[in-house]
């Protein structure tokens, strides 16, 4: 039984997890490409990702999600170009808080 909790925890963990990845790929996406016709739909699919993980969260994640990981994942994923355009510089370093992605409020890469 405590190996099953601690299963549908671990899995939890890892939907958060996920969908942060996807909501920081959506964010960087929308900055590296500010002009794109797709901006808008980024930032909204990235709005989108972050309440589905809102909804999951559990305070006790906090310590075990690692949040420059997820950027790097999410950084690793954008392409070298869109429509032949190359992307806008972005930070390397993750500068937005876990707070601000699951907050309900506007987050921007910027911190």
């Amino acid at each position: 039984m405590a190996a099953e909790i601690e299963d549908v925890g671990s899995n939890l963990l890892h939907a958060v997890e996920s969908l942060l990845t996807q909501a920081l790929r959506h964010m960087l996406k929308a900055e590296a490409w500010p002009l794109a016709r797709d901006e808008p739909s980024r930032r909204a699919d990235a709005i989108d990702f972050r309440r589905q993980a809102r909804r999951r969260f559990v305070p006790s994640m906090r310590q075990k999600i690692d949040l420059a990981v997820l950027y790097a994942d999410a950084l690793a994923a954008v392409p070298d170009a869109v429509d032949g355009e190359p992307p806008v510089p972005l930070p390397q370093v993750c500068k937005v808080t876990l707070d601000a992605l699951l907050g309900d409020g506007p987050s921007s890469l910027a911190g």
